[in-house]
């Protein structure tokens, strides 16, 4: 007997007709359904690096800090007096190495965050879609938002890793983001009231 092989179905625009081939219809703008996974790239992907405080990012490294860091040095000052044995220097290299790694991971997020701070643009960015990331959270895929931003050099899409596993942003939403160099930062919008 013959496999028949599956057909994919094609996607078209609820509002216009157009094939879908991105989340976003490009001739009327109306959200196609389009899984992310599935659209076509249509422009040039940037390197980006995301600039967020979180405790992903910066607490849990700071745990990590002390938890090895100040027991590593401890150990080794022992060793260096006298105190202790040769085997307290080899348990207690380990330990301080732990700990800078986990001081430089901090210290880089904090640096992209300032810089993002101090000398980045705001700009304005369309959410096209998310994607599942390599990261679980729960056994749960933390999510990336796919953004277009307008750049000098046309459009471009950024791949933003939210970490976490909320889709926060609805297709076709327009939201502002801070740019310097290949740092970016989704900023906080903040609701006003007017009375």
């Amino acid at each position: 007997m013959k496999k028949i092989a599956p057909t994919t179905q094609q996607l078209y625009c609820p509002s216009c007709g157009a094939p879908a081939v991105s989340e976003i219809c490009p001739y009327c703008g109306t959200a196609t359904g389009l899984n992310t996974a599935e659209a076509d790239m249509e422009y040039p992907v940037l390197d980006c690096k995301e600039a967020t405080l979180s405790f992903w990012t910066v607490w849990f490294p700071m745990i990590f800090a002390a938890a090895f860091g100040i027991p590593g040095i401890i150990m080794l000052l022992i060793a260096i007096v006298g105190f202790g044995e040769g085997i307290l220097f080899l348990v207690g290299g380990p330990f301080l190495l732990i700990g800078i790694v986990a001081t430089v991971l901090v210290v880089r997020t904090l640096s992209r965050y300032m810089k993002v701070k101090a000398k980045g643009k705001n700009i304005q960015a369309t959410v096209y879609g998310y994607m599942d990331d390599e990261l679980l959270i729960n056994n749960m895929p933390a999510q990336i938002v796919k953004l277009l931003v307008q750049t000098p050099n046309g459009p471009r899409f950024i791949l933003y890793k939210l970490g976490n596993t909320l889709k926060p942003y609805g297709i076709n939403d327009n939201i502002d983001i801070m740019v310097y160099q290949n740092y970016f930062m989704i900023c906080k919008n903040k609701e006003t009231v007017e009375w």
